[in-house]
């Protein structure tokens, strides 16, 4: 069996030369990628012949994320998982809005406003949260809204169902990862504050966004 070096839990990694090699184990899923297939089938082989596996072939689905392998590039996306919450939320049928949040708004703790159910918030965060992976354009909207899950109240409501209304319509975008030579790819990064723009504590916000060659990575 291959020797892989052990990095961070459930994700090993080889490299030799200009060679490399990942796995990545989740409970009874593995993937694996690499830029030298003679590393796949070996590494195939000796599973197989320690374990029952089921070979499924290049990945299109794993953990929500929807993959669509080109020879132009790669596609991620979680529309299945976006529809999902909108069933979940009652708002398969909403309409649709063009941005997540009200441009300039600014939520405040409403420390005198009509507590609403906090665990279906809980609840519609957290959905939220698990798309910001393939979903950048709602990074800010979610952790904004995240602030309030302790107690929120009535027009934090509004927030997390406005996002949804946003995800309606904007269900079909996806990140793409082209197909580029060694020398054209670049990691990229941008990082913007304002200064105290919190209106509880005075706090600053800031945001960041980093690319790698073509698509966002966080």
């Amino acid at each position: 069996m291959i020797n892989v070096l052990m990095t961070i839990p459930c994700l090993s990694s080889k490299a030799k030369k200009e060679f490399f090699f990942i796995v990545s184990l989740y409970v009874d899923d593995l993937i694996y990628s690499g830029n030298y297939e003679t590393m796949f089938e070996t590494f195939k082989s000796s599973m197989k012949s320690k374990f029952a596996l089921s070979d499924l072939g290049k990945m299109r689905y794993f953990l929500g994320v929807e993959i669509k392998q080109l020879a132009s590039g790669i596609f991620i996306y979680q529309q299945k998982y976006a529809q999902n919450i909108l069933i979940r939320f009652g708002m398969e049928s909403c309409n649709k809005f063009c941005t997540p949040i009200v441009p300039g708004n600014k939520l405040v703790k409403d420390e005198k406003g009509r507590s609403m159910n906090e665990i279906e918030f809980k609840q519609m965060i957290g959905c939220l949260m698990y798309l910001l992976g393939t979903r950048p354009d709602l990074a800010f909207s979610v952790c904004l809204v995240a602030r309030y899950m302790e107690r929120p109240t009535e027009i934090h409501l509004v927030a997390p169902k406005r996002i949804l209304k946003y995800l309606k319509g904007t269900m079909n975008l996806r990140i793409l990862y082209k197909k580029l030579n060694d020398d054209d790819v670049e990691l990229q990064g941008w990082l913007d504050s304002n200064y105290a723009g919190d209106l509880d504590d005075r706090k600053n916000t800031s945001s960041y966004v980093f690319v790698y060659g073509s698509g966002s990575i966080c």
